[in-house]
């Protein structure tokens, strides 16, 4: 139910015709449609989604339920690709609806569509949803916002993950920041600087404040790409509030994967970071993108954190036969689940509604080419960053992959490469 007096048409208007958007086609023919469930308790509203989601009865197999228990009976029956569902509804309201989904098939996208919502609502369905979409908005919005995560997820072909990473409410963070940032959480003196100075040091915690810094949960009306931005935006008090209501995160199991260098991947991570936001800190007019490089750079990996925590002995494995063959780990990734850390990572960061430039960098920090940007782009400068970062750390025992040489040189950034290779080489000594 929307808290409004405004009509069905206020909160959902019709657009533009968009862009089909499919799974993709395979060896075997086309993929199955994806299935999508609308639930709204307003007739009004959902006679608009079914008319103005019409023109994507190609790419989309659509239900649409008048109330909770209805769109429950029709989960129990099969399972869909993502459900959007209002929040207030009377019987069963959206956070109810999606605590039953989350359990029944977490790797379902949970969205909610909803409007005025109180804190104490949020706070509760945060880890419940993956991305809040606030009314009013146009059916355009609420198309792209769908065809961006399907499409995401289309790269993860494998159930068992795309499960794992639907189901997660947070990242495993490095166990001594674990400590420090509790700690500040808890302080009567908690500043914004304290914790975003924290938590934009490890990928789990900065991934976590993205999310709830772009939801309309909180307010959010533009993208937030860093979390210097994101823990002014939410304010100490609803930061506590929700690591009180919800887990914010947990300390990385050394137990599950004793041998998995978290130290390492947090170390690399920040310092990709950095180097990412020097590249771009060289030419003034890029201050804003030398922190989005910055933010990119501490996220690249977070899919070896999600695979090392969610599949450990598989991960393990892994692991092993990437050092005992000197096989680049994207490589040996590929050839167990079918899919790698960079496209694991990034869907959960499309699940998770951060800004779209950041979850393509992560998606494309090995083959920045595949953005279609013959230029220095987010994700290209995260690529060189990873590559300079690995080039001053030679003792690891994993392969790394090649420099991608055909964007290097479409980009006409050969030279300069080498030039910041030589130059971050010297500074690292």
């Amino acid at each position: 139910m929307v808290h409004s007096s405004a009509n069905a048409d206020d909160n959902v208007r019709p657009p533009n015709p968009p862009d089909a958007a499919t799974r993709p086609t395979t060896a075997a023919g086309p993929a199955a449609k994806i299935r999508i469930l609308f639930v709204d308790d307003e007739p009004p509203m959902l006679r608009l989604l079914k008319t103005g989601m019409r023109s994507m009865a190609a790419q989309w197999e659509m239900e649409f339920a008048g109330s909770g228990e209805e769109a429950l009976t029709l989960v129990k029956q099969k399972p869909f690709d993502v459900i959007v569902t209002d929040m207030r509804m009377s019987g069963m309201n959206g956070a109810q609806l999606l605590n039953h989904v989350q359990r029944l098939h977490p790797q379902t996208i949970r969205i909610i569509l909803s409007g005025y919502m109180e804190l104490g609502d949020a706070i509760s369905s945060v880890g419940l949803t993956h991305q809040c979409l606030a009314k009013p908005c146009t059916l355009e919005e609420l198309k792209n916002c769908l065809q961006r995560v399907t499409e995401v997820k289309s790269r993860v072909p494998n159930e068992k993950i795309c499960a794992l990473t639907g189901g997660l409410k947070n990242l495993p963070c490095l166990p001594e920041l674990c400590l420090q940032i509790a700690d500040a959480l808890q302080s009567p003196q908690a500043s914004t600087q304290l914790i975003a100075e924290l938590a934009s040091q490890d990928p789990a915690l900065s991934a976590k404040l993205l999310q709830f810094a772009n939801s309309a949960f909180f307010g959010c009306t533009e993208p937030v790409f860093s979390v210097d931005e994101a823990v002014p935006v939410l304010g100490v008090g609803i930061i506590q509030a929700l690591a009180m209501a919800v887990p914010l995160f947990t300390s990385f199991d050394r137990k599950k994967f004793p041998s998995f260098p978290i130290e390492q991947l947090w170390h690399h991570s920040a310092q990709t970071g950095a180097i990412g936001r020097e590249i771009f800190r060289k030419d003034p007019g890029n201050s804003l993108l030398a922190e989005q490089a910055f933010t990119a750079g501490i996220l690249h990996d977070v899919g070896k954190l999600i695979l090392a925590d969610g599949l450990p002995e598989e991960y393990a494995r892994v692991f092993a036969e990437a050092c005992a063959t000197r096989t680049p780990l994207l490589e040996v990734e590929q050839k167990h689940f079918q899919t790698t850390h960079a496209e694991v990572g990034a869907y959960l960061l499309a699940l998770w509604g951060l800004p779209i430039p950041l979850v393509e960098a992560v998606a494309c920090h090995y083959q920045p080419h595949r953005c279609g940007v013959q230029q220095l782009c987010l994700a290209g400068a995260v690529h060189i960053a990873n590559a300079l970062q690995h080039f001053q750390v030679s003792h690891s025992d994993i392969v790394n992959s090649p420099v991608d040489t055909d964007y290097l040189q479409k980009a006409g950034l050969t030279r300069q490469f080498e030039t910041w290779r030589a130059e971050f080489m010297t500074a690292a000594t």
